[in-house]
């Protein structure tokens, strides 16, 4: 066995200190409260947030080298909602915009992602409680029946993203239990108990679309401003099975052998529909128009996915800790959050 002299040469201490300050430089820097943050700003093509060593934090998704890490976290005041998730969406201009709850009432705490500054840039907000949802012109958000008072309808508040000057405010019946929009279209899609309603942003016109007996919705999709209540169908079983129906205002998808967990519409035209199956989950890949199935993949050890979303380099699938990177040839691939998902 070689043997080590425990002599030191008289440049050792100044090497030492050299390799130290550069492993420092090298390494990934701690950000507020210990989190680890990485640099991979220009490979994140995506983003999520997570709760990171308690602290809310925006984490980059890389499709190309699968691969998650913390950016920024998102600074903690003492009025933080932590009864409800905060939000991150990417707006039709290509901005990201992140909202944290606030207690009391108070307005939403907003921020836009500096991608360039690598900072989180702090905004004006003057809503409470509201999801916002990017349309190619205006930005809408929605708000529940908390916010109404009177529990017989909800509200859409229609804002233009340039200023966040609001525009006008849309009546909803009911509650809204999902929604979705695309931002390529002015019209945004929502869904409550047995009905579902298209929103025009510009022209203020509501389509209301019910629900067809014997669908339980669990998801909603709304390629270029149409509703897609995706949901599973009573009484089936045996392998996952989906059917589409094209109405004249709305698309209903009925899925059988199995539990919907997510659905997303692509630019392509096509709807990606995560099914739960056991201890696996199936991405059925369907045509928007005609439902024809265009792939299946079986992704194995995935039992429940929170989000669906597609990319250059594959769809990825969410759960409450883990990415899955799938490709419509089956090819998967499964990496790690740093902590737990929030919102995607």
């Amino acid at each position: 066995m070689a043997r080590f002299t425990t002599r030191r040469p008289a440049f050792l201490p100044s090497f030492l200190s050299a390799l130290a300050a550069t492993a420092v430089l090298t390494t990934a820097c701690s950000g507020p409260g210990g989190v680890d943050l990485g640099n991979d700003w220009k490979g994140s093509t995506t983003f999520v947030l997570a709760k990171v060593d308690g602290l809310v934090t925006v984490v980059g998704i890389n499709p190309d080298k699968a691969r998650a890490q913390s950016l920024a976290v998102v600074p903690q005041q003492s009025d933080d909602d932590d009864s409800v998730s905060p939000q991150i969406v990417q707006l039709a201009d290509g901005r990201w915009l992140l909202t944290v709850p606030r207690k009391g009432g108070k307005p939403d705490r907003r921020y836009e992602v500096d991608r360039k500054e690598k900072t989180l840039a702090g905004m004006t907000g003057d809503e409470r409680l509201r999801k916002v949802l990017p349309g190619k012109t205006y930005v809408a958000e929605v708000a529940g029946l908390p916010d109404t008072g009177s529990g017989k309808q909800s509200s859409v508040l229609v804002k233009d993203p340039a200023h966040w000057t609001a525009k006008r405010e849309l009546k909803i019946p009911g509650t809204i239990g999902l929604a979705a929009s695309d931002p390529a279209s002015d019209t945004v899609c929502l869904a409550g108990g047995t009905k579902a309603y298209a929103a025009g942003m510009t022209n203020r016109e509501v389509t209301d679309v019910s629900v067809p007996s014997g669908l339980d919705v669990s998801a909603l999709a709304c390629p270029s401003g149409r509703p897609v209540l995706v949901g599973s169908a009573s009484g089936g079983s045996g392998a996952v099975k989906a059917s589409l129906k094209r109405e004249a205002n709305a698309t209903t998808v009925s899925v059988t052998g199995g539990r919907v967990d997510a659905v997303t519409a692509t630019a392509g035209s096509t709807l990606l529909v995560a099914v739960a199956t056991g201890d696996d989950t199936e991405i059925l890949e369907l045509d928007a128009t005609t439902g024809e199935e265009l792939h299946r993949v079986k992704v194995k050890d995935v039992a429940a996915s929170l989000d669906i979303r597609p990319t250059r380099a594959g769809w990825l699938l969410y759960t409450e800790n883990d990415v899955t990177r799938v490709t419509s040839k089956g090819a998967a691939k499964t990496f790690g959050l740093p902590g737990t998902l929030l919102d995607s």
